[in-house]
């Protein structure tokens, strides 16, 4: 483990610095609009159901694009890639930035808007995860970057949601929208002045999308180690994704408190986070990770069973302080193994399959959190939720410690 200096040690490469702060600026803008859709449909419409049908049929496209997506990512060219989807982004939130603004905005265009962008999201999400290996020029420190990336995301989730508050309420949704326009423009800049080592293998350029898939697609099955953290990654997604749909239920039927107290839960939630994103940074190996992701999940399944069992303000933020800082301490190290033991020139598709697991259960399992908590209550939804989790991280865990995870970078 090194030191705090250590946790930046991947700015200290030319590409890094310059991809670094373009993601953090525009991952806020991602939340800003996230968020900003939501308050647009619930106010549209009224309905918790139709904003559960619009984000199932929002997801779709990563079920279906995004193994294809990993084909095209080892296939062509990574930077053209990246200007490609950064530009691609820029447009979709210009036109919903127009849609509301002259006062179109509809149900009907506001779901294909959101197709739009969960198509391009499809190939972003794998895209980013495979090149950062491109950006840090010494190997081991590509656990660094993800692990920053990782401290971007926590951060942004802590300011996005909290800055879109503020605009809707002073400012209106437009405005909304409009920023996250503002924040993509200079991540296109950004990514066009870096200089990208992206060599290709000649099988993978010379097989079709197809084959290429089946071969993506076997190699995963067939490598025990990437198996083992795509079913992990599978199912601790499933389970811990579960929390933003859950915790409005459960500040107001078990704490019987309003949004300021949903507030602090879900900050204390970016708080531990972003204190296991920092820590992993620190790390200058991968030597522990697989110790870290087995205690991760434990902490995770505490703060589940302990919202489930504890019904006071004060232990329910201490609850999602572990929530995060389990999710973190899991996920993180999950991609930073995967990443490692991956050949190069499969690394776009096993880490498009990454994607599916993480981003494809999250929409399944909204539906399926909501239809057991209808039938045994928001509480023992977190009791139980917390259990599997914990079982499953035992035997994840065992699992993992008969596994050999040389590095292959």
């Amino acid at each position: 483990m090194g030191g705090l200096s250590s946790a930046f040690r991947a700015l200290q490469y030319r590409n890094f610095r310059l991809f670094f702060p373009g993601i953090a600026i525009s991952q806020i803008g991602i939340w800003i609009q996230n968020v900003a859709i939501g308050w647009l449909i619930y106010d549209m419409t009224k309905s918790p159901l139709t904003m559960g049908s619009v984000m199932f049929f929002n997801a779709i496209p990563l079920f279906v694009l995004t193994p294809f997506a990993g084909v095209i990512i080892d296939k062509f060219d990574r930077h053209k890639l990246l200007i490609f989807v950064q530009i691609l982004f820029c447009i979709q939130a210009l036109l919903i930035t127009l849609l509301t603004f002259f006062n179109l905005v509809q149900i009907w265009n506001i779901v294909l808007l959101g197709i739009f962008l969960n198509c391009i999201a499809a190939i972003d999400v794998p895209l980013r995860q495979s090149t950062f290996v491109c950006l840090v020029d010494d190997p081991k420190d590509l656990g660094n970057a993800i692990s920053l990336n990782s401290t971007c995301f926590n951060v942004a989730r802590l300011l996005g949601p909290a800055i879109a508050g503020l605009l809707i309420a002073h400012a209106g949704i437009t405005v909304c929208f409009f920023v996250n326009f503002l924040c993509i423009l200079p991540m296109i800049i950004l990514v066009k002045m870096l200089k990208i080592k992206d060599v290709k293998c000649g099988q993978i350029q010379n097989e079709t999308i197809l084959e290429g898939l089946k071969e993506g697609i076997d190699y995963a099955l067939k490598t025990p180690q990437i198996l083992t953290l795509l079913l992990y990654m599978a199912v601790f997604s499933f389970i811990g994704m579960t929390y933003p749909m859950l915790m409005p239920i459960y500040t107001s039927e078990v704490l019987h408190d309003k949004a300021d107290t949903l507030g602090f839960l879900m900050g204390a939630a970016g708080i531990g986070a972003l204190a296991a994103s920092l820590f992993l940074a620190a790390k200058t190996s991968i030597t522990g990770l697989r110790r870290i992701l087995f205690a991760g999940a434990c902490i995770f399944s505490t703060g589940f069973i302990t919202l489930g069992l504890c019904h006071t303000k004060l232990i329910a933020i201490l609850a999602m302080f572990c929530v995060g800082l389990g999710m973190t301490s899991s996920i993180t190290p999950d991609n930073t193994l995967t990443q490692a033991v991956v050949d190069d020139d499969k690394r776009g598709r096993v880490m498009s399959l990454n994607a599916i697991c993480y981003m494809g259960t999250t929409s399944v399992s909204s539906f399926v959190a909501g239809f057991i908590a209808d039938l045994i209550g928001i509480s023992y939804t977190f009791v139980l939720f917390g259990v599997v989790m914990l079982i499953f991280g035992i035997a994840f865990g065992y699992k993992f410690s008969t596994l050999n995870f040389s590095s292959k970078l």
